[in-house]
């Protein structure tokens, strides 16, 4: 079976992941994309934010009301615990009051955020695999080299490392010593001079007319790894390298060696020029923690970013395309702080705002428990569980699952807040306009 019919990277099932992948078509970056994606739901839903408010105000204020009325029932049912909560629930039944109507607006919230967050894990496996597509493209394009451009580089690689191995010398003990710097740049200028263009590009090989030194060994190098190169089948270019004089073979292996090297740094650029950085975070595809910025094949194919790529196929497996990368950017410890891909900062912020803007709203907005003592403390210990505890597990999604979904989870912490802070700056400056009217009344 072909590989990139297994690899290729299919849409998102979920209609959340399809319409941010419609949306990055049309946007700069990834980052970005998730910022627009966010502000966009949050104003769809902000009607349903603002009626939730204002619903939750009639309540507290109808609760209030109730208070001496809840209070008499309580004096005059205080041995009959039974018939006190039927009172009480007639009572709140005639001023349309339900005891967790509070807890609503946090529970839409909760039902909205597994939504979106399961639309991201979709688009972050159809991301992740749309990049490894794209890397085994960039890898079998380097194999093949219709156009001999990564063998003639590699040859010309050759040449360079070939002569400034010559400029070493070494020491009364037989060390060898660094060759300066400003000797093996002059002489990587004269080779690239006769193995070049004006414009920067390598020169055909076997033009007999140009009898330059370097040009000959730059010549002799491609048509020894071209020979091997265009072979077909591994047996046959086995044979051809174990034929090889002692001399030829030394050349051979240099530029095999060079053509391996400069394969391992095109596939790195290709994985970086495919991956998604924003600010600090370097893969929006891996979490903003001290994560790998190139997932291994365990994480690729786990839980974390969902890919179904098969760990092999067609002879390419997945660390032959991504390790070099992973060597590259990865980081080699647990405190190489520099390779990490992101600090931890989108988490955090994101529990502590969604603290932070729970806290303003009760500040501001106090709501009265209803119903008997049982059932007060029930309301409180639920609206205790969502209030604390919901942003503590929704942030640890955000740690665990990528940084796009934790730009997601900031975003929305950040525009729900706004919408609370000017929601409530509202309501304050009509209670005062109220209480105002109503001591003018009064005075009257």
């Amino acid at each position: 079976m072909d590989f990139m019919m297994l690899l290729a990277a299919a849409l998102p099932d979920n209609l959340i992941g399809k319409w941010l992948v419609q949306l990055s078509d049309q946007l700069p970056s990834f980052g970005v994309t998730v910022i627009v994606f966010t502000i966009i739901v949050r104003l769809i839903l902000s009607p349903l934010d603002i009626w939730q408010k204002i619903s939750q105000r009639k309540q507290s204020k109808a609760m209030r009301r109730l208070q001496p009325k809840l209070a008499k029932l309580q004096k005059q049912y205080a041995n009959q615990p039974q018939l006190l909560r039927q009172k009480q629930a007639e009572l709140q039944k005639q001023e349309k009051l339900h005891p967790f109507a509070s807890c609503l607006p946090l529970i839409v919230t909760m039902v909205i955020f597994f939504v979106v967050f399961a639309g991201f894990r979709d688009l972050v496996a159809y991301q992740n695999e749309l990049i490894i597509e794209k890397v085994y493209a960039s890898y079998t394009e380097y194999d093949e080299d219709k156009d001999n451009l990564y063998a003639m580089q590699a040859a010309g690689d050759y040449v360079i490392d070939f002569e400034t191995a010559k400029l070493i010398s070494t020491d009364e003990n037989g060390q060898a010593g660094d060759v300066p710097q400003e000797e093996a740049s002059a002489l990587k200028e004269a080779v690239l001079e006769q193995i070049q263009d004006e414009n920067g590009a390598y020169l055909a090989p076997g033009d007999a007319s140009n009898t330059g030194e370097y040009y000959v060994l730059y010549s002799q190098a491609f048509e020894l790894f071209d020979a091997w190169h265009t072979l077909p089948s591994v047996g046959e270019k086995n044979e051809y390298s174990e034929g090889l004089s002692e001399e030829n073979r030394s050349i051979f292996d240099g530029v095999k060696a060079a053509f391996d090297s400069n394969k391992k740094d095109f596939l790195v650029t290709a994985y970086e020029e495919n991956m998604e950085s924003f600010l600090w975070i370097k893969n929006v595809f891996m979490p903003d923690t001290g994560s790998n910025v190139v997932p291994s094949v365990s994480e690729y194919m786990g839980g974390k970013i969902q890919a179904q790529m098969p760990s092999s196929a067609a002879g390419v497996s997945y660390d032959a395309l991504t390790m070099p990368a992973q060597n590259a950017l990865n980081k080699t410890g647990t405190w190489d702080v520099g390779r990490w891909n992101g600090y931890f900062v989108l988490p955090v912020l994101s529990i502590a705002l969604s603290f932070l803007s729970t806290w303003f709203t009760q500040k501001m907005s106090p709501s009265s428990p209803m119903g008997d003592e049982k059932q007060q403390k029930s309301q409180q210990r639920t609206m205790k569980i969502l209030t604390y505890i919901m942003p503590l597990i929704m942030g640890i999604f955000a740690i665990m699952y990528s940084a796009a979904f934790a730009i997601y989870y900031f975003m929305s912490n950040l525009v729900s807040t706004l919408i609370n802070v000017i929601y409530i700056v509202i309501v304050k400056i009509s209670d005062n306009k109220a209480q105002a009217k109503e001591l003018v009344e009064i005075e009257k």
